[in-house]
């Protein structure tokens, strides 16, 4: 900084640095940044960024609470509800409350004659691949089922917690649609 202060010439510095150093010099841009940054702050250490707002013990126990009273609420949801952006959420229930999205898995009830039914469905499937164009009309889906009761059949259903949960829910198979 004193070199530049006194000859005022980029190229004189970066001589001079690269014979003490023996290493590549900073660019003109950098030397003079960093002249402007000493005139106004009197040092040349990096300045620190503002970084990302820390979370308050205020918006840790509202999520806490939130997903305590219903874990199987989303972080959209919850994220709606405290007003608080959604990755904020997530990063509070991962990190500082240490929990996972565990994820339902929908079990079904094997009876005696699925497996001869299954056979049957592989070797029907099989027999059909034969024709022309059968995996070009083949859609395999994945989506909700809404029933007359309430019920949401989805998929991709999290519940938040601290340890696996094993839980069983019986619901009829049929219900109305």
């Amino acid at each position: 900084m004193l070199t530049f202060h006194e000859c005022r010439s980029v190229r004189i510095v970066q001589l001079q640095f690269s014979t003490k150093f023996g290493k590549q010099p900073p660019s003109d841009n950098s030397i003079r940044s960093w002249y402007v940054q000493f005139q106004e702050t009197g040092c040349v250490c990096k300045r620190k960024g503002p970084g990302r707002p820390s979370v308050t013990e205020e918006q840790l126990v509202q999520v806490r609470q939130a997903f305590v009273r219903s874990p199987r609420k989303s972080t959209v949801r919850g994220s709606r509800e405290l007003g608080i952006p959604q990755q904020t959420v997530w990063r509070i229930l991962r990190k500082r409350l240490k929990r996972k999205p565990y994820r339902l898995m929908p079990l079904q009830k094997l009876q005696p004659d699925y497996h001869h039914r299954r056979t049957t469905f592989c070797t029907e499937l099989q027999a059909l691949k034969e024709e022309d164009g059968f995996f070009e009309r083949l859609i395999f889906s994945d989506g909700c089922t809404f029933h007359l009761c309430g019920k949401v059949n989805r998929h991709n259903v999290h519940i938040w917690g601290q340890k696996i949960l094993n839980l069983l829910l019986k619901w009829r198979v049929t219900p109305p649609k």
